[in-house]
């Protein structure tokens, strides 16, 4: 085997150790992440979560839709009491990482299922994508 192939083969080994001995932490900083985020929510201060996003959210849902989104959770849901994760991904790239975390969650009113997706960029994870889905808000079950 010529040295610089050897060379290259190990410097894709240390990345690759790097990578994973970075992903615990990650997941550690996103259930953080998410822990704020429903603290934020549950005091209704959708602005703060808003204003925490990352800016390719800000540019792709206006304030108002965020508000109206959250404030339809959340009548419909009532507060957050329970968040267990049931999934995890951690993506990363030159321009960014991303880690996305999924959660079974049990709320006042009904229980769903919540998925983040969080922006790492300069050590700081911002929110990039939140979805959440419950029966609640399936409107061909309503009467």
């Amino acid at each position: 085997m010529n040295s610089s192939l050897v060379r290259v083969a190990g410097c894709l080994l240390l990345a690759g150790f790097a990578a994973a001995c970075g992903a615990p932490v990650d997941i550690g900083a996103a259930s953080g992440a998410g822990q704020k985020f429903h603290d934020q929510y549950n005091q209704q201060n959708y602005a703060a979560i808003y204003g925490d996003a990352d800016p390719k959210f800000r540019a792709a849902v206006q304030p108002e839709e965020w508000t109206k989104l959250l404030t339809r959770v959340h009548d419909k849901l009532g507060k957050e009491t329970d968040a267990t994760r049931i999934g995890f991904n951690v993506n990363y790239n030159v321009g960014g990482s991303t880690v996305t975390m999924r959660y079974s969650t049990k709320f006042q009113l009904g229980e769903g299922q919540e998925e983040f997706v969080w922006l790492k960029s300069d050590d700081r994870l911002r929110l990039l994508q939140y979805n959440v889905k419950s029966p609640v808000f399936d409107e061909s079950n309503q009467q």
